[in-house]
């Protein structure tokens, strides 16, 4: 069993987004997997998992909730709260991956850079946590945040990232994925992405 949790230190940054595209990329795959949306106060995978009606989500409002179903499933998804709290560290040491999507403002980075610091000096391995590009305006941005911000600190950051799109809004809207958007580039982009994080389990 593995588990893959999506945390962060602002809201709307992608994390409930990536977390949807992975449980549907695992179903696909035959995996059996839970999405555990940790934010009862918002609920926005649990929300879209109503419209979707095929993906596994539950809502939790504590983490220590979910430990107890880890025999149960191959794959457990956490979509964290909108904000890092005292079951952010908890998730930290059961998560095989940690992820934190991020935009590519200093506004964005700065906050991120220090959730996970602050997660390194409690104990966790760099090897685990991971950072996500999103919302970008152009490839240039994600090459010139990699090179001249991400590069200098100890995490590692995915060579695939996304851009902020309409369509990519609009299908969730429909209940389902950002895999699943009709147009080729976009979808092969978050393909992509989503492939490289289950290429960890």
């Amino acid at each position: 069993m593995t588990i893959i949790a999506f945390i962060s230190q602002k809201g709307g940054v992608g994390k409930s987004t990536l977390s949807q595209a992975l449980a549907v990329e695992a179903k696909k795959q035959k995996i059996s997997v839970l999405l555990a949306d940790c934010d009862p106060q918002q609920s926005t995978s649990y929300e879209w998992s109503k419209l979707n009606k095929k993906i596994n989500c539950q809502v939790f409002n504590s983490v220590k909730e979910i430990w107890s179903l880890s025999s149960q499933y191959d794959l457990i998804i956490i979509d964290g709260p909108a904000r890092t709290s005292a079951g952010t560290l908890e998730i930290a040491k059961k998560a095989d991956l940690l992820i934190q999507p991020t935009g590519a403002s200093r506004a964005d980075l700065i906050p991120a850079v220090k959730e996970f610091n602050a997660l390194k000096k409690a104990g966790i391995p760099n090897k685990k946590l991971l950072f996500v590009l999103t919302r970008l305006s152009t490839p240039a941005e994600a090459k010139a945040v990699q090179q001249q911000y991400l590069k200098k600190t100890d995490y590692a950051c995915s060579p695939f990232y996304l851009m902020e799109k309409a369509s990519y809004k609009q299908i969730q809207n429909e209940g389902k994925s950002i895999t699943q958007t009709k147009y080729k580039g976009l979808t092969k982009q978050a393909k992509e992405l989503v492939s490289s994080l289950l290429d960890y389990l």
